[in-house]
Parts: structure tokens; sequence; C-alpha cells
């Protein structure tokens, strides 16, 4: 799901009408449709993609999940949960993979001060 900049703590909508190009495919005759509504967060700190950290997700059943990041995190970077995402439409009980993408932006300059922290920071 994308957002935009600055949404930190916005809810964000995924609305289940039928005519809607993101629509739950859970759809039918006995199955009430519901929006998902999911909370922006964003919080880590800003060397976290080159150290190893723990991202909080906050769960659409309210619990709180620490997830640890041991890889090296790049601009096209994934961190699969298994058995923490949607319920199953086949099974309710059970739960299919969460998948957590991140969005790495790098700086498109730098001043002479910020580059001579990065090499620091690198170098150490």
């Amino acid at each position: 799901m994308e957002t935009n900049r600055g949404r930190n703590l916005a809810k964000v909508t995924w609305p289940t009408s039928p005519c809607h190009p993101l629509a739950s495919p859970a759809q039918g005759p006995n199955i009430i449709p519901a929006d998902i509504i999911f909370i922006v967060k964003d919080n880590l700190p800003p060397r976290f993609a080159l150290t190893c950290c723990t991202v909080e997700v906050k769960t659409l059943d309210d619990r709180l999940l620490n997830i640890p990041i041991n890889d090296i995190v790049h601009p096209k970077y994934f961190k699969k949960v298994p058995g923490e995402g949607m319920p199953l439409p086949e099974d309710p009980t059970k739960k299919g993979d969460l998948f957590i993408f991140f969005d790495i932006q790098f700086p498109t300059r730098l001043t002479p001060q910020k580059k001579q922290m990065l090499r620091q920071a690198l170098l150490t």
C-alpha cells in the first residue's frame, strides 16, 4: 500500500466496495464486506537502514508485533512474517503471511559536513 509523505499516524482505509479497484476479493452472498483501516506509523531511527533494529507493527486485531530486522535494508527490501497476515478466506481461523515493505529514500545532496559525518560513520 502506498501513502503520501507526511502521513505519519494517519488512517488509510482500504474500501471493500465491489466497484473499488482495491476491493477485497472475499465477497459473496454469505460474506459481509468491511473496510480495512491501516494506521501509518513512522518512527524508525535515521540509522536503522544500515544497522539491526526492531520494527513495531500494530496488527488489525490490536496486537503489537516486534519484528527484528537483522538484514541490511535496501530500497526494495521487504520482510515476510509467517502467520501474521490477513485471515485466509478458506479458513478464517488461520492467517496468511504479513509482508512489510520498506521505502528507503536516500538524500540527493549532502553538505560537506554531512558527507564527513557519513564517512566517519561508515569507516568506524
